[in-house]
Formats: C-alpha cells, sequence, structure tokens
C-alpha cells in the first residue's frame, strides 16, 4: 500500500482534531431542538417532539443518514437494555443468596457458634462483586 506523502505527516489541523468526537447532523440538530423546546415551551414537552423538530430540521439530503442513525442508536439501546437486565437478574441472584448467608453467620454469631472459615469466604465472593469491587 502507498500513501500519498502529503497525507503522510498529519497537518495541524489534524493534531488539533486527534480524539475530538465528530457530531452528526442528527446529533446538532437534536441539541437545537432540544434547547429551543426548552425556551419555547417552559410548561413541557415530549421527547418524540425534540426527535421530530430534530429531524424535519434536516435538510432532505441528511436524512436518510439520520434515519439510519436512529435505527442503530435503537438497536444499540436494546443490547444495552437486554445486558442491564441480564446483569441485573444476575445481581438480585448474588444478593439473594448473600442474605441466606449473613442469616446463617448471624445465627452462627449469636449462638456464640464458631462461624466456618468457608462461611466467610463465601460472604466475600459474593459481597466484593455487589460493592462495586472485584478484586
Amino acid at each position: 500500500m502507498t500513501f500519498d506523502p502529503i497525507f503522510e505527516q498529519p497537518d495541524e489541523f489534524d493534531v488539533l482534531t486527534t480524539g475530538v468526537p465528530s457530531v452528526s447532523p442528527l446529533q446538532t440538530m437534536f441539541a437545537w431542538a432540544s434547547e429551543h423546546l426548552r425556551q419555547t415551551r417552559p410548561d413541557g414537552f415530549e421527547v418524540q417532539d425534540i426527535g421530530h423538530l430534530a429531524y424535519d430540521s434536516l435538510p432532505a439530503d441528511e436524512r436518510e443518514q439520520a434515519f439510519d442513525e436512529l435505527l442503530y442508536t435503537y438497536w444499540e439501546a436494546s443490547l444495552s437494555d437486554e445486558a442491564t437486565l441480564a446483569r441485573a437478574a444476575e445481581l438480585h441472584t448474588q444478593r439473594e443468596e448473600l442474605r441466606r448467608l449473613l442469616g446463617r453467620f448471624q445465627d452462627l454469631a449469636e449462638s456464640s457458634s464458631p462461624v466456618p472459615y468457608a462461611l466467610l469466604a463465601d460472604i466475600a465472593r459474593l459481597s466484593l462483586p455487589l460493592m462495586g469491587s472485584a478484586s
């Protein structure tokens, strides 16, 4: 593969814009529509109003790309929802098991019985991920 020498070295613009996220026309219009509706309808509006105003305000030649962006965003949100629900179910199961083990720990502690190391290890194993620190 060969490169055009003019593009081998980044120019000042390339250096300045490296890492700056690009913003689509739909994102720009969505932000504008949101602010516009907040100012013109202080009593409230529906989120669909923002989307309709943003989409309708786009030039016709940018609407197809915007529609594709909406479909892609919806798909990504659906996948994110599925992952979030699966994680919530997993955490619920872990919490239930932890409650059971803590109840057993409390019973042993109140009866002055020795607490098995394995019980403490299981409590720690379940507690750390639920607290957000699995290390």
